[in-house]
């Protein structure tokens, strides 16, 4: 009789997050949502009304607005920290894969930046406040300059230095081709040139 109670008994679920992960979903309807009416413009209430949920499960699953808002930065920021990474490993040379790395960075963002002009707004506030999905993807780009510069030292191409101390300062010198911002002020110029210019005197840096 007892093991037919405890059989027939509900189970207890604990307060917090619901069985159903429903992240995905959200960000996904409010990253529509920015896109449709605006980043500005859209609320917690019309993100949860877009899903048919109240905004009290919503808030299950994201604590705040922020919350959502550094999620949607970090998985636009890690589609080029991705790439970053996929150039860093790829090459044969370190001295060419860091001319890659530049380039690569460059081309992701410029994508971020002028064909997805709702995100890139979304990206470009996150990196004026310096939301943790930004210090997150800065700090990825420091990890795959710094595999390089240490790839470069293992195979004699660069001399031995401080690796981390030379990663920042290589990540300091892409700023004009890799900053959202810096690459909208200077559209009009070629920055992929400058890019290479850049590496450039990076390699022969490392080099002596």
């Amino acid at each position: 009789m007892k093991q037919d109670q405890e059989v027939a008994a509900p189970t207890l679920r604990r307060p917090g997050r619901p069985s159903v992960d429903r992240r995905e979903e959200i960000l996904a309807a409010a990253e529509q949502l920015y896109d449709s009416i605006g980043y500005e413009k859209t609320t917690i209430g019309d993100i949860a009304r877009e899903l048919g949920m109240s905004p009290a499960n919503l808030y299950r699953s994201f604590p705040n607005r922020q919350a959502i808002d550094d999620a949607l930065a970090r998985r636009k920021l890690m589609v080029i920290e991705d790439a970053a990474w996929a150039a860093a490993r790829g090459g044969s040379d370190a001295a060419t894969t860091l001319r890659e790395l530049a380039t690569t960075v460059l081309q992701e963002t410029q994508r971020l930046v002028f064909s997805d002009r709702r995100m890139h707004h979304l990206c470009a506030i996150a990196a004026r406040e310096r939301w943790p999905a930004v210090q997150a993807y800065l700090d990825g780009l420091h990890g795959a300059v710094r595999h390089v510069i240490m790839e470069g030292q293992r195979s004699g191409t660069f001399r031995k230095t401080d690796p981390d101390a030379a990663a920042e300062s290589v990540c300091a010198a892409f700023v004009k081709v890799w900053h959202p911002y810096m690459i909208e002020i200077f559209a009009d110029e070629d920055l992929a040139q400058t890019a290479e210019r850049i590496s450039t005197l990076i390699v022969t840096g490392l080099r002596t």
